[in-house]
């Protein structure tokens, strides 16, 4: 065993070495492939053709207002009318357009964002992300609150790498920050109508302007449904109806020339159909009774088709989630050079909804999740500029309690009758109580004119006080069931997590972590509307409890923090009278304890999903993106991600078939090593009162897999995914019409892949849509 081990480092090492150099053989040749039309039209005697050339996109990625060109780090910066055209509605949306951005589904429907390889697959519903989002720098702390993110936007900023100095423990990834479009100091309107295949309805509006002299404010609302698109490929039924509202009340008070006020009141409504999973193999967790389930071994799997699937008849798959959020935002201005910013945040977040989990009509592993969140926060900062820099001072304070009940069917399945009596029901149930406090300061110095050195730091504290266990739902059956195994009697509804003595009773823990996050790094700007860059930082994501069906204590003990020291250069250069822009960057991440969904071993029920630590682990990459208007009407974007991840030394867990396995120089799961996104479009005069216009967007993501073990059956493929839309809109903007198709391919593809009980399930993606958005503004 020694002597595999040792081959098997040796081998990952070489596969180390020769994924550098493709490394940096990529990143030359994607540089090269960029920079040389540029460097070559500069020189060149002609000059370029007359072009509007490309929008400068103001950001705050460093909660100050600044071009998205001149900050010194990775940013895609997105446009309300890019997101608008490329049928960006929620988080997930965004793989079409930001490079190294990989979205995956839980099977408990939590979405999972990845972020140049960096990510989190936790199935709780406090699950922690490594890529934090935010509405208007206010927190929306779990990654189940983001649905509703992207109503009536100016833009969106997606900062890569960690953001721990300025946005905070959990964003080890990057950050999302959403920024709605402000009131207006003049009556403005405008909507949207959208329909499409499937009954698919969609219509939306805001109304902005003042109230009173000082007093502005802008209302928007939003309501979607659908038809389902999944249909049982055994009794013709459908599931994946969406019905989705979404509103937001924003008000901007200005008493003074020196005091504004800002509140943020938003929510929505998500009354949709959970999505089912699609069987791809009948994998018993207990062989030898798998014959004793009937209609298991037999049952057809699902055919390669993204509408395929199967769930139990008759039962209601609608969502019943709810979420609401108040931020208000004060800015007090000492000077021109020196303003105190407050910005508090309440959150809750509601949710009811029934999963089949197992793709099957049996009921082999179906979930009802209850779960309630309530999170409430407050940052004051200090910002100033001075002669040759600025900086940033201040403080947060965050509270979150997160209560989740999951019940669990398992009737039809090896592991419910290898008990006696038979182990058809139970219930998962955790409380955690969080509290975080942090102190940050940032700033930056101006070496010279074109030479500045900017660095940051943060010390944070968390405490989470956690209770849980698993219990019986209150028929009496997981009481009896365990009650036999434990000797003991167990009352209808009691907790059945035995402690050392094999006492059955609730967990009570606590976790309490410190780290300190910092950044430093240097930009030089050699030319005009020319940066180089290059910083060091690190940041942390915090630890948390699973939730899981924990026959033992010890199975509930946490994940601890992980944190990440992450190495990045790049550049950032405008050519060609402002036409073309290329970014580009290199970066290493080293990881240290990084938290990944692995398996602990049950002694009743076998092995079972839950985070855990890895010692560890490192990724290098590049990432190249182009911006391109080179005529009057044209406007390509364009840009790629190579992306090599790795486990390092010996790492040991149980993979998905729950055998213990070595999976040292395995890759990260949901990290594929290429990606590439583009989107073009072009405009031109159609008559004197209105223009014309077509576009096109083409997504593709490499081959990854879901789950430690890399078992083919959790294997993600390759895809590539086009859409295509055009239409004709008023040349003063009042009116736009656009037929759109997404996936006009209609292209098999799924995000993630997971084992469960005694099936192995898919969940693929949407398959081809297709419809007309009218949209108009006054």
């Amino acid at each position: 065993m020694a002597d595999m081990n040792t081959t098997r480092l040796a081998t990952a090492k070489d596969k180390r070495v020769l994924n550098l150099r493709r490394l940096i053989a990529t990143g030359a040749s994607m540089a090269a492939f960029l920079v040389s039309p540029a460097v070559h039209a500069q020189t060149a005697t002609e000059p370029p053709e007359p072009s509007v050339g490309l929008d400068e996109i103001i950001v705050t990625a460093e909660k100050r207002a600044e071009s998205a060109n001149s900050v010194p780090m990775s940013i895609t910066a997105i446009t309300a009318e890019r997101l608008s055209d490329a049928g960006i509605t929620q988080p997930r949306d965004l793989t079409k357009i930001t490079p190294a951005f990989i979205y995956a589904d839980s099977y408990v429907g939590s979405p999972i964002f990845t972020l140049r390889g960096v990510g989190f697959s936790d199935i709780s519903l406090g699950g922690r992300p490594t890529v934090s989002i935010y509405s208007d720098e206010a927190p929306i702390p779990f990654a189940i609150e983001t649905r509703g993110a992207s109503l009536d936007l100016a833009r969106v900023e997606v900062l890569k790498g960690p953001q721990g100095t300025l946005f905070g423990q959990n964003a080890t990834g990057g950050a999302i920050n959403y920024v709605a479009a402000r009131p207006t100091e003049s009556f403005e309107a405008g909507g949207s109508l959208s329909a499409g295949n499937y009954s698919s309805l969609s219509a939306g509006g805001f109304v902005s302007g003042p109230l009173a002299e000082t007093l502005n404010a802008r209302l928007a609302l939003e309501h979607t449904r659908m038809d389902g698109w999944q249909r049982s490929y055994t009794s013709g039924d459908t599931n994946g109806a969406g019905d989705f509202t979404n509103g937001r009340l924003l008000l901007d008070w200005k008493p003074t020339d020196t005091l504004s006020v800002e509140v943020n009141l938003n929510g929505w409504k998500d009354r949709s159909e959970v999505q089912a999973g699609q069987l791809i193999a009948i994998t018993p967790s207990i062989p030898p009774l798998a014959g004793f389930v009937p209609g298991l071994l037999g049952y057809p799997l699902a055919p390669e088709d993204n509408r395929a699937a199967d769930f139990n008849p008759g039962d209601d798959y609608g969502r019943d989630n709810d979420f609401r959020q108040a931020n208000v935002r004060v800015d007090y201005e000492f000077s021109d050079h020196l303003t105190l910013t407050s910005l508090t945040s309440f959150s809750a977040f509601s949710q009811r909804q029934l999963q089949d989990i197992d793709g099957t009509a049996l009921s082999n592993l179906n979930q009802l999740t209850i779960g309630d969140i309530e999170s409430v926060s407050e940052e004051l900062r200090l910002a100033g500029d001075y002669d040759r820099g600025h900086f940033v001072v201040g403080a947060t304070y965050a509270h979150d309690v997160v209560e989740e009940v999951g019940l669990l069917n398992e009737t039809q399945s090896t592991v419910a009758i290898a008990f006696t009596p038979p182990l058809n029901t139970f219930r998962d149930e955790s409380r955690q109580d969080i509290t975080t406090w942090a102190v940050f300061a940032s700033g930056e110095l101006s070496l010279t004119d074109s030479l500045s050195i900017y660095g940051g730091v943060r010390y944070t504290e968390m405490k989470n006080d956690f209770n849980g266990c698993t219990s019986d739902t209150g028929d009496g059956v997981a009481a009896a069931s365990f009650g036999a195994l434990l000797g003991t009697v167990i009352p209808a509804g009691a907790c059945v997590t035995a402690d050392a003595t094999f006492t059955p009773g609730r967990v009570f823990d606590r976790l309490k972590e410190d780290n300190v996050s910092w950044r430093i790094g240097t930009e030089w700007n050699p030319a005009e509307r020319i940066m180089l860059y290059a910083n060091v930082s690190r940041g942390y994501k915090a630890g948390s409890f699973p939730t899981l069906a924990a026959t033992v204590a010890s199975q509930l003990t946490p994940a601890t923090q992980e944190s990440v020291i992450a190495y990045e250069a790049g550049f950032k250069a405008t050519f060609l009278e402002r036409t073309l822009q290329l970014n580009g960057a290199v970066f290493r991440y080293d990881y240290s304890d990084k938290q990944i969904l692995g398996k602990v071993s049950d002694p009743f029920l076998g092995p079972l999903l839950r985070l855990v630590n890895v010692p560890n682990s490192e990724i290098n990459g590049v990432e190249m993106q182009v911006d391109w208007a080179p005529i009057d009407g044209l406007k390509v974007s364009a840009g790629g991600s190579y992306i090599v991840s790795e486990i390092l030394d010996n790492f040991t867990n149980f993979d998905p078939s729950g055998l213990l396995k070595n999976f040292g120089g395995e890759s990260f799961p949901n990290t594929p090593e290429w990606q590439f996104v583009a989107d073009t479009s072009y405009t031109w005069s159609a008559t004197e009162r209105f223009d014309a216009f077509v576009g096109g967007n083409l997504s593709y993501q490499g081959d990854t897999n879901s789950q430690l073990g890399e078992l083919a059956r959790l294997e993600v493929d390759a895809y590539t995914l086009v859409d295509l839309r055009a239409g004709i809109e008023a040349r003063d903007g009042e009116w736009k019409l656009m037929a759109w198709a997404r996936n006009v391919g209609d292209t098999y593809y799924w995000t993630t892949g997971n084992a469960n009980l005694d099936t192995t399930v898919r969940f693929a993606g949407m398959p081809q849509t297709y419809g007309i958005t009218l949209s108009f503004r006054k």
